[in-house]
């Protein structure tokens, strides 16, 4: 799986999230925006908290952010709505799937990890 648009962070809908609350914000000032996201990333650790990443971010276009927006920002969204396999994989599980290579997934991340592969439509393709 990789993240859609390329990027873990900000997730893939910021742009359009920003966009919904500030229509006025030009596509140079969310990338320069990301890129200030990317080096406080870099320099925290601890992860920094998703609302003072994002209030960075937002400041770094002169935005005083809302809490209505930090909100947002933060949402819950459905993981299969920010991930996608990539585009060899779905033809590679066939492959092995028709040739009767039982497969499982080990993973020590995402709890929902089933319900992830259910929603990118892989699950079929394995038994545990």
């Amino acid at each position: 799986m990789q993240p859609i648009g390329g990027r873990w962070n900000p997730r893939a809908d910021f742009e359009q999230t920003v966009l919904a609350h500030l229509p006025s914000i030009t596509s140079e000032q969310l990338a320069a925006a990301i890129a200030a996201g990317d080096r406080f990333l870099a320099s925290s650790s601890p992860e920094p908290e998703p609302d003072d990443y994002h209030r960075l971010m937002l400041c770094d276009m002169g935005v005083d952010p809302t809490a209505e927006l930090l909100a947002d920002l933060r949402r819950e969204v459905p993981p299969d709505t920010l991930l996608e396999t990539y585009p060899e994989v779905v033809g590679t599980l066939e492959e092995l799937s028709r040739r009767g290579v039982r497969m499982a997934v080990v993973s020590d991340a995402w709890p929902n990890l089933p319900d992830l592969h259910a929603g990118l439509g892989i699950r079929r393709f394995f038994e545990a």
